[in-house]
């Protein structure tokens, strides 16, 4: 084998090493979005309150365990430094992060699946107030709402790259760390808020499920509740193999029939977590911690 040869037989054995055996490091308060089978996971803080530009994703294609994740690393893409910040899908699925703290003081920014690059998405004209805690819903039309720190309501469109401001009553006060969900309806809900950090998500079935969050005192919750957005009536999740797990500032994402519990800090001392959990949610009335993801069909 000549010098050459055996060069580029190296950096590509390095180039597949390294990519296998990435691990995101611990962390709380990234964001999380699903797009076209691909569970993204960007920025955060570690223990020391620095802010991450960690970008990478888990492939929920096919079959894994807790102990053996499909990780991918696009990092190399030059992603920006985010926290406290909201993610969502737009039109042709690209990924656009909202408010929190980002890099360069942007309110949003875009990242081009299929050209992997981001960009800053100012537009020169109105644009919400910066807010961290932010949480950001998408109608069907990939259109993406916003609740900014003067409770005003704005509507973002992904494929104009434009912000409208919305004439709504009654909006509620300005709130920090609360969820934005939008139900089949098209209604919009605001859940939570100021020091909660908890994570939601809704169900095909109508269920909206919270799991975890701190209150004032900072003490970390890991309860289960359930709201049904047909009776708006709460109950508590019925866990049927608890696993004594406590969490605030994770994200928790609907995945197939499974609640991707991940990252976020599990005590009063605000340790940080660097594991992912998985809660089957296929049944209504029970609940239970999996160590198997199976995609559906």
């Amino acid at each position: 084998m000549s010098y050459f040869n055996f060069y580029i037989f190296t950096f590509l054995l390095n180039f597949i090493f390294t990519f296998a055996n990435f691990v995101p490091t611990a962390r709380w308060l990234q964001t999380s979005v699903i797009i076209d089978k691909k569970l993204y996971f960007s920025g955060g803080q570690n223990k020391n309150q620095q802010f991450l530009n960690d970008f990478f994703y888990l492939d929920v294609s096919q079959n894994f365990t807790i102990t053996a994740l499909p990780w991918n690393d696009l990092s190399f893409t030059g992603a920006p430094k985010t926290s406290e910040a909201s993610a969502c899908s737009g039109n042709n699925n690209d990924l656009f992060i909202f408010g929190g703290m980002i890099q360069n003081n942007s309110f949003a920014v875009k990242y081009d699946i299929s050209n992997k690059q981001w960009a800053n998405t100012t537009t020169g004209g109105n644009e919400p107030s910066k807010i961290k805690t932010i949480s950001c819903a998408k109608f069907n039309n990939g259109s993406i709402a916003i609740f900014d720190k003067k409770s005003e309501f704005w509507i973002f469109d992904s494929l104009e790259l434009t912000w409208s401001l919305s004439n709504v009553s009654n909006a509620p006060e300005h709130k920090l760390a609360y969820c934005t969900i939008i139900p089949p309806d098209e209604t919009i809900l605001c859940i939570g808020g100021d020091v909660d950090k908890n994570d939601t998500f809704k169900t095909s079935d109508k269920r909206i499920i919270i799991f975890g969050g701190v209150n004032e005192d900072l003490e970390v919750f890991g309860d289960l509740w359930i709201l049904d957005i047909e009776t708006y009536q709460w109950s508590t999740g019925n866990i049927s193999n608890p696993n004594n797990l406590t969490l605030c500032g994770h994200t928790a994402t609907l995945v197939d029939n499974y609640m991707i519990v991940a990252f976020g800090v599990y005590d009063r001392e605000f340790n940080e977590s660097s594991s992912i959990y998985m809660l089957d949610v296929s049944q209504k009335d029970s609940y239970k911690w999996v160590t198997e993801f199976i995609p559906s069909n």
